[in-house]
């Protein structure tokens, strides 16, 4: 790995950047969080083309570097820390303050997901941080929230999934509770953060407010998305319990294996879908037989296990090939469950360019991830690079942004700073 020809790559993607339509462009965001929830948001921010510095400690690199390598590589940060600027700073060192100070002074956004308080024990509260910048916006991300009783507390994605609710409900009935198979809590809270500091930037520009303070918890944009389970349990007094593929709101609605051993998903809970789902199956007269003239009367635990039977078994005849052709006929809502390789493969995944392919400058190769999801069809983002090699960004930004010589930085590095 040359650092060197690293260095160079980070400012000709910085100067492509300045040319470029990307609508964030004049952003830049200040990366303080670790892991996935913080940097995250800044991650959707940096898609955009805001300028985004990532912070690590010298010595204590991200822990995201070394979640399930492969071979060299790094699949979590190469994905989660794209498009931006990783440079070191030991923040206990006057040094390095002051470094941060500078940054502070020229960034609009400040992300973090530290335990409360802890920044301000390292000298920058929010005071302290809007008398160096009045109009920072300061994006908090922490387990529990910055107020509370649990305000103190570690604070981990898989905690927040079980206390808001999600472990229990991603459950078969009688089955155990199950966590997902991604950092799903931290992921969506970044996501709100980032919408947050959008909402911010745009009340500033309004000349409504100067700096802003944003709260999010790790459990509550989650619990958010289960507000319609918290208000069936307010109105009624029961825990909605754990379904497993089906739904408490919608049925038919579950996954089915075909005859080779793949498997597919079904929703049909819409009266039409459902109508020809029956005649389909051979089984026209359940359109109008009691328990299954509706969709709140399928709902029933009785009218759910002949549909689960009756689907079940016409799909078990069945190749997935089969099953797809003859539903899409019939007009049927049902598709594929796909692995990772299948996705790969996939020819409207092709043909849409949901795959990117990236320059990776650290190893000289190419690789390839899923692209921006949000499409601005005028200035649509970019992702420019992969996350890339610990404080290969240092000269760049404390030269090029911060004016510090050559010497000045390798100075620095000897005392310990970076």
């Amino acid at each position: 790995m040359d650092l060197t020809k690293i260095r160079d790559y980070i400012r000709e993607q910085r100067e492509k950047t300045e040319k470029s339509n990307l609508p964030l462009k004049s952003i830049r965001v200040i990366d303080l969080g670790a892991v996935i929830a913080a940097p995250f948001a800044a991650t959707l921010l940096g898609d955009f083309g805001a300028e985004v510095i990532k912070i690590e400690p010298p010595e204590v690199p991200d822990a995201i570097r070394y979640w399930a390598m492969v071979g060299k590589y790094e699949p979590f940060w190469l994905v989660a820390s794209r498009n931006k600027l990783p440079i070191t700073l030991n923040l206990k060192h006057p040094e390095a303050k002051k470094i941060f100070s500078q940054l502070v002074e020229r960034s609009d956004i400040l992300f973090e997901n530290m335990r409360p308080g802890t920044l301000d024990r390292l000298g920058f509260s929010a005071e302290k941080l809007w008398q160096m910048n009045k109009g920072l916006i300061i994006g908090r991300i922490s387990g529990y929230g910055q107020t509370g009783p649990y305000r103190g507390n570690p604070g981990f994605g898989t905690l927040a999934e079980g206390m808001s609710g999600y472990t229990h409900m991603n459950a078969h009935p009688g089955g155990p509770p199950t966590n997902p198979p991604l950092p799903l809590a931290d992921m969506i809270a970044g996501t709100h953060l980032a919408l947050g500091a959008m909402v911010a930037l745009r009340d500033q520009k309004r000349g409504e407010r100067g700096g802003q303070e944003l709260d999010v918890s790790l459990y509550e944009p989650l619990l958010g998305y289960l507000a319609s389970q918290f208000l069936i349990y307010s109105l009624s007094g029961k825990s909605p319990e754990p379904m497993g593929n089906e739904s408490n709101f919608t049925a038919p609605r579950n996954s089915f294996q075909t005859k080779e051993g793949r498997w597919v998903a079904l929703s049909a809970s819409a009266q039409a879908p459902f109508e020809r789902m029956m005649d389909l199956v051979g089984h026209s007269e359940l359109k109008t037989t009691p328990g299954f003239k509706n969709n709140q009367e399928r709902l029933q635990k009785e009218s759910r296990a002949v549909l689960n039977r009756v689907i079940g078994d016409w799909i078990r005849s069945r190749t997935l090939k089969e099953v797809l052709t003859e539903c899409e006929k019939a007009g049927v809502t049902i598709g594929p469950i796909y692995t990772m390789e299948d996705i790969a493969h996939n020819p409207h995944v092709k043909e849409r360019g949901t795959i990117a392919s990236i320059y990776d400058p650290a190893t000289e190769k190419t690789i390839s991830f899923p692209d921006i999801p949000i499409r601005l069809l005028r200035s649509p983002g970019q992702i420019r690079f992969p996350g890339l090699p610990m404080g290969s960004a240092n000269e760049v930004v404390l030269g090029d942004i911060l004016g510090y010589s050559p010497e000045v930085i390798t100075g620095l590095k000897t005392q310990g700073a970076i």
